[in-house]
């Protein structure tokens, strides 16, 4: 057994625990890098879930967003929006800063930017 001394020092993990411990965290990191452990061949697989979420992977993976990437994109559409949809965006945006807690419905008839908004 190996102790796991960065979280709790009273926690002993046996080898392999450690070694899928450690794979889930460096495909955590590759994934931040648009990457997957996966993606390499040679590497082993692993089993590891962790307690967050109930353990559900996929919730994990749908937080792991590139915070930087999605504000660069936003920054650069909203020069593209034009009145009404900046009208919308910026009301939404103003209700979500605020922890508002409203529900919208964005609709128009096709090809009006409903979904780029």
């Amino acid at each position: 057994m190996t102790c796991c001394e960065r979280d709790d020092p009273t926690i002993t993990l046996s080898k392999d625990a450690l070694k899928d411990h450690a794979l889930y965290e460096i495909d955590q990191v590759l994934i931040r890098n648009k990457h997957r452990l996966k993606d390499f061949l040679t590497f082993p697989k692993f089993n590891y879930v962790p307690p967050v979420h109930g353990g559900n992977r996929l919730v994990q993976e749908e937080l792991a967003y590139d915070q930087y990437s999605l504000t660069t994109n936003v920054d650069n559409a909203k020069d593209r929006l034009n009145d009404d949809q900046c009208n919308a965006y910026e009301t939404i945006l103003n209700v979500v800063t605020n922890k508002e807690g409203k529900l919208f419905f964005v609709y128009g008839s096709g090809g009006t930017g409903e979904t780029f908004v």
